[in-house]
């Protein structure tokens, strides 16, 4: 975490930080779900502690070097940059009509629910299968480590 920071960030720790409602929002339930209300924190108090989170900066230069050497070095061999260059404005594009998609989805009464629980669902199904005995965790290390050989 420290490392990633680049400028000094000042958290304030309050022991008793509350939050007030604002009266405006006024609580609807739609289908056993909440409807949002908007909240603030409240303003230091004389007991609060300041924490000052600074990054080492000659670290962060040196990651920084060496990202922006390879990235340079991988746009240098590459040999259809309007290729590269499509490919991440449609990977932009895509990316913005997905978020459109989830969001509407997200408005849909019930939806969201019923996603979660399928989520949920799958994922226990997942760990039964591949993680909660030792035999089925090695047969899923070694189908990894095969499609990371064939990848790289």
């Amino acid at each position: 975490m420290v490392a990633v920071c680049s400028v000094a960030t000042r958290a304030v720790l309050a022991p008793r930080a509350s939050a007030r409602v604002s009266s405006k929002a006024t609580p609807r339930a739609v289908l056993g779900r909440a409807a949002p209300r908007k909240a603030s924190i409240a303003p230091k108090t004389s007991r609060g502690a300041a924490v000052v989170v600074r990054a080492d900066s000659d670290d962060l230069n040196a990651k920084l070097k060496e990202v922006t050497d390879t990235v340079s070095e991988k746009w240098e061999d590459t040999d259809d940059k309007p290729a590269v260059v499509t490919l991440g404005v449609y990977g932009l594009v895509g990316l913005v009509a997905a978020n459109g998609v989830l969001k509407s989805i997200d408005g849909l009464p019930l939806v969201p629910d019923l996603l979660e629980i399928v989520g949920i669902g799958f994922s226990a199904f997942y760990v039964y299968q591949n993680l909660l005995f030792k035999p089925d965790r090695a047969a899923l290390k070694e189908s990894i480590s095969k499609a990371l050989d064939e990848i790289l």
